[in-house]
Parts: C-alpha cells; structure tokens; sequence
C-alpha cells in the first residue's frame, strides 16, 4: 500500500525519490494518526508532527488533510480494485462454490487490511456523508469491481441482490478487520459471516436458474 510510486500528490508529482519517500511518510503518518485517533480528530498539523516534517512540506504535496484522505482512498480501493479483477478473472470461477468466490474476495479485503495496518479506511467513510461525498467516485468505482465478480458468476443477478450482497460483504470483512471483534468474538468471524452472504447468493441465483421471481 506505500509504494510511493503509485502514489499521486495533489498539488506536485514527486520525480525524485526524496519526493517520493516524503508523500509515503506523509501517507503513511496519517494512516497511522486516523488510526490512532479517527479522521475526524486528526489535523495536518498532527499529521506533520508524525511525519517529522515541517508543515510546509506536507502542504507543498496536499492542500488539505481532505485531499490525503482521497489519496488513501483512491490507492486502498486501486488495489482491491486489482484484486477483484483477479477474481473475476480466474478460468475456475464459473466452477467455484458461492463460499469460495466470497471467500476469496472477502479475505482478499481483510488481508490486505491487516497488511496494511487493519484499520479499516472505507468503512471509517462509510457512514460520513461528508467523507462519502469526497470520495464518490473511488466508492462507485470499489462497489462496481465487486459486482463485476458476482455478475460474471451469475449473470441474472439483479441490483438490489448485488446490493445486498455487498453491503453483507461490508459488515463480513468488517468483522475481519477490526481487532475489536477479534477480542470480543475470536479471530476470523469473518469466515462464518461470509458463508451467511454465500448462502444468500445461492439462493437468489438457483431462482434466477429455475426461472422463479426474484
């Protein structure tokens, strides 16, 4: 997630490596500070002091801790974006079980979370209508590389059980991701939330196949 190369700044493209290093650890400060604190809590200043650079510099590459928050953004949902597409592409897929296809796309989201720092970036917007708003396009774009997996599996699935399948892979990864659920439930719910979503995607594809309403 902090390759600095596949990282955009705002204001200036870093050519050189010292650039590149500085929008990493500006990137990666802040990750740990939204982390730490919520996004809402964390200032640039914060941010700054963390990265162990002069305000300046950070503002010289992001005008505002908003454009920061979409450079997370836009990198967090390219990479699942990437893994999905993976998914969608796998010779296998019209094969595989509804528990493996969302396992794999469910664990994929929790793992590299986890790899990450397991602080879970979209789900901390999910319910931020301001945050929602900024980062429009990276959510529509994350949403529709998920069901582009599910629509390849089941052609005749329709929007609202796309709809719902994602927002049950939401609250599944969810459960993977946070260490909260981990300490009150055990580690790896995720699993077994997953095989709840799976069942709903059976289900509403084996009526599809038997022609029944949906």
């Amino acid at each position: 997630m902090y390759n600095p190369d596949k990282f955009k700044a705002a204001r200036t493209s870093p050519l050189q490596a010292r650039g590149k290093e500085r929008v990493r650890v500006i990137l990666a400060a802040s990750l740990e500070l939204f982390k730490r604190y919520g996004i809402e809590a964390v200032t640039t200043n914060d941010i700054a002091a963390q990265a162990r650079i002069p305000i300046g510099s950070l503002y010289r590459y992001y005008p505002n801790k908003d454009s920061i928050v979409k450079a997370l953004t836009d990198l967090y949902v390219a990479d699942l974006t990437a893994a999905f597409e993976s998914i969608g592409e796998h010779p296998m897929l019209k094969y595989l079980s509804w528990d493996e296809v969302l396992l794999l796309m469910v664990d994929s989201w929790v793992s590299y979370a986890r790899l990450n720092g397991r602080y879970p970036l979209l789900y901390a917007q999910k319910f931020n209508p301001r945050l929602r708003q900024l980062n429009k396009t990276a959510w529509e774009e994350f949403i529709a590389s998920f069901e582009a997996v599910l629509k390849k599996r089941c052609p005749a699935v329709t929007k609202r059980e796309l709809t719902v399948c994602f927002q049950l892979s939401v609250a599944a990864a969810e459960m993977g991701i946070s260490e909260e659920f981990d300490k009150s439930a055990g580690p790896n719910l995720h699993y077994e939330a997953v095989g709840a979503v799976a069942r709903y995607m059976l289900e509403a594809c084996n009526r599809h196949a038997h022609g029944s309403p949906a």
